[in-house]
């Protein structure tokens, strides 16, 4: 086994390398993924003995790795750089018979010859043997150098093979085989250390994926667990999409391709682009990008969505006036519709008939059967249609240009009332207007000394009702994630991501029905009913039923709580999801009405995860 204990590198006043821990043990292959400047060369250098860490240690089968001989570390381990240079006119033969010079004084012998021979032919270069060195591709040199290295290490069957870039400059097919070598040697004992920059070949060959990022250690796990969509960009900066495949179990990453136009940095260009209107700048990158969504574009343009969509004013987008209680009162006159509520990391999409409207001095309110809606209406603030092609909705967002709350015509939507609808409410003046964001402040959490913790639990323990807890939240001057943090025993329990995916495979599986609540600051949507038909892809989980469809971007999830509540009608169980800020990306109840105790089978699928 290889051991790395608390290893740091410094040099000239640079920290390298911080504080890297890990281990190997026979019959794995690592590999080592990070950007330029990661620490990776850093790391494979102190492994091989070039450099000494400034603090930690390298244990190798128990022995520091200092400690060991030149001819001891050859028998064990064995190193192939990225960079190999010869200079004398070597046959390939003889360079690939040096990884055995020490095993043998004066005259190469049989098994010696055999180790030649044989790791010659599985790096395909016999056809090179008596070729000279100075004569080959730089992609053939690393194929013998390769060879060279596995000779070295060819009758040790528990070696410890180092790999820094090892397929740098070989074509795609050595590219597998070099790796496929690297990974069948690992099956049969062998530890595989293996440096590379190309993510989708570490996942395809390596068991586990070790991620640095500034010198430290960011994640360690199956690829599967380490190549998410927000590891990536953490890592390296790039968008992408990620997948893995069912029948294979084997992930498979596409990077968002990266758009530039020379005018934002060639100054002899920059006149044309500079002169591009928005509009003209957002037709531009579509045709660059047509499957990209307008949200995604905005972000890319650092600018809101709702700025971006009346590029379109006068052609396909129509402002409407502000009267969001009329327009919402004419919307049940559209028949059936598909109702989207999202935050930054969750959509909820159902489909039904907008019914029962009404009003509170707190909110809207639409109790339908099918769509089941809390508007918050103080946060609407512009209101606009949109129809391209057969494709109709109207969309509604707050004051900083984000979506509160979208509604889609169907098939089955009446869409002359929406004509209708809409030349009602049309704004006298559809013209552009920039649209200022207005920056979000949150509330310093307060300090644990300040709580009021033991009156905090006799308050939750005594609720008569779910709906009381945001009274809870104000009376004791708590966010949500230090309620939940601070809760009385039993009442919050933190569990992992996996929970919220079996949970939700239970209720698909014994049909148990559910109420998901998706939200942000202006509308709150609720969908209740069964799930049948889960597709996980990558990051994404998603629930693709014909009237109702959820995506939950798993990446942003930063916790996930089991959290139980008194009421009159006993305990109500409930899954909440929350991102890095602490803000609820969705919530899962078991279906109830007032007065109707919890479903027992919703609290058997939470037993589940509890086990």
């Amino acid at each position: 086994m290889l051991r790395v204990e608390s290893v740091s590198y410094e040099t000239g006043n640079r920290l390298l390398l911080k504080d890297i821990s890990f281990s190997i043990k026979g019959g794995e292959m690592v590999a080592i993924l990070g950007a330029n400047g990661a620490g990776k060369s850093t790391l494979m250098k102190i492994l091989c003995r070039e450099k000494q860490p400034t603090a930690g240690r390298v244990l190798f089968d128990g022995k520091d790795l200092r400690e060991y001989s030149a001819k001891e570390m050859a028998a064990k381990r064995a190193t192939l750089y990225q960079q190999n240079s010869v200079t004398m006119a070597f046959t390939v033969q003889e360079v690939v018979m040096m990884g055995r010079y020490g095993h043998y004084s004066s005259n190469p012998a049989e098994r010696d010859l055999r180790a030649m021979q044989e790791t010659m032919e599985v790096c395909g270069i016999n056809y090179l043997a008596d070729r000279s060195m100075l004569t080959l591709s730089g992609g053939e040199q690393q194929r013998v150098h390769l060879a060279r290295v596995l000779a070295q290490l060819w009758d040790n069957k528990e070696a410890l093979l180092l790999l820094d870039e090892p397929i740098s400059g070989m074509d795609l097919q050595y590219q597998h085989q070099t790796l496929a070598i690297a990974a069948a040697l690992a099956s049969k004992g062998f530890m595989v250390i293996s440096v590379l920059h190309d993510i989708n070949l570490a996942a395809q060959y390596a068991d586990r994926i070790l991620m640095l990022k500034g010198g430290r250690k960011w994640w360690d796990g199956s690829p599967m667990e380490v190549l998410t969509s927000q590891h990536i960009y953490t890592a390296f900066a790039v968008h992408a999409q990620v997948e893995t495949d069912p029948k294979t179990l084997i992930t498979h990453v596409v990077p968002e391709g990266v758009l530039l136009n020379a005018g934002t940095f060639n100054s002899n260009m920059a006149i044309n682009y500079n002169n591009m209107t928005l509009k003209e700048k957002y037709q531009a990158y579509q045709q660059a990008h047509p499957k990209k969504r307008i949200l995604d574009i905005a972000k890319d343009f650092n600018i809101s969505e709702a700025q971006l969509l009346m590029t379109g004013l006068g052609d396909q987008v129509t402002l409407l006036r502000p009267e969001m209680d009329n327009i919402l009162k004419q919307v049940e006159n559209l028949g059936h519709v598909m109702a989207l509520t999202r935050n930054e990391y969750c959509v909820n999409e159902r489909k039904g008939t907008y019914q029962n409207f009404s009003q509170t001095p707190h909110a809207a309110l639409f109790l339908g059967e099918d769509i089941d809606l809390r508007l918050f209406l103080s946060k609407w603030k512009l209101a606009f249609s949109v129809s391209e092609g057969d494709n109709n909705s109207l969309q509604f967002f707050d004051e900083s240009g984000n979506a509160v709350h979208k509604i889609y015509l169907t098939g089955q939507s009446d869409k002359e009332n929406f004509i209708k609808l809409v030349a009602h409410f049309k704004a006298e003046q559809q013209a552009f207007f920039e649209i200022k964001p207005v920056l979000k402040t949150n509330r310093p959490e307060r300090r644990d000394a300040e709580i009021d913790i033991q009156g905090f639990h006799t308050a939750w323990n005594t609720m008569k009702d779910s709906h009381e807890f945001f009274g809870l939240l104000h009376r004791f001057g708590l966010n949500r994630m230090q309620a939940l943090r601070l809760a009385p025993e039993g009442r919050a329990m933190q569990m992992s991501l996996e929970s919220f995916r079996r949970t939700i495979a239970h209720c698909a599986v014994n049909e148990v029905p559910v109420m998901i609540f998706t939200g942000n600051e202006g509308c709150i949507q609720i969908h209740t009913g069964s799930v049948k038909n889960l597709a996980p892809t990558g990051s994404w989980f998603n629930v693709l039923d014909p009237e109702f469809n959820l995506h939950v971007n798993e990446d942003g999830v930063s916790s996930l709580w089991h959290v139980v509540k008194p009421s009159t009608d006993g305990d109500v169980n409930s899954l909440e999801l929350y991102n890095k800020d602490g803000e609820v990306i969705l919530q899962v109840f078991g279906k109830r009405k007032p007065g109707i105790p919890e479903l027992e089978t919703w609290r058997e699928a939470l037993a589940g995860i509890l086990v």
